[in-house]
């Protein structure tokens, strides 16, 4: 009985929150991290907005489209960095059309790339993102048109060299 008005408890809790899904099945807010529901929660046009939000549309994005990447350098910040925005459309050969999306998860929360290896640390990411937050993102990415745009790979030393740059 007592384990019974618990859970009771704890389901009222949760739905009072601003986690809980509104009356129409859409989040309203956040997803607790036991929900096995966010990623079919996630919103793209909250994804759009947490991009906007985050500013991310500062560095991916070109004249090829939104968050299609270029392959003009961003401005030096140090000697030997040269850093190019990837292509973040779902192309399968210049994009994240072959990331899955626990793998995009993780980059924007870690700075992992889809093979584990660190992304160059002058890329934003996000330990405090929430799950809603995440997946409405990758949510968001996979809603935009795949744009084929081939970006070179940053340089930024000691992750990635530019010997390591011009062997690709």
């Amino acid at each position: 009985m007592m384990k019974r008005s618990f859970c009771l408890i704890a389901m009222l809790l949760w739905a009072c929150s601003s986690d809980a899904p509104s009356n129409d099945g859409k989040a309203a807010g956040t997803c607790p991290q036991e929900n096995p529901e966010c990623k079919e929660i996630a919103e793209a046009k909250s994804g759009e907005l947490a991009v906007m939000r985050r500013r991310c549309v500062n560095c991916h994005n070109s004249d090829k489209g939104i968050m299609a990447g270029t392959a003009t350098p961003l401005t030096q910040q140090e000697p030997g960095i040269m850093l190019y925005p990837p292509n973040l459309t779902n192309d399968k050969d210049t994009g994240i059309g072959t990331w899955s999306d626990d793998q995009l998860a993780t980059a924007m929360r870690t700075g992992l790339d889809d093979q584990g290896l660190n992304l160059c640390p002058q890329m934003k990411h996000f330990a405090d993102m929430s799950d809603f937050e995440a997946y409405s993102i990758v949510k968001y990415l996979r809603s935009i048109p795949a744009v084929t745009n081939r970006v070179p790979r940053s340089i930024c030393p000691p992750l990635k060299t530019a010997e390591e740059s011009a062997a690709q």
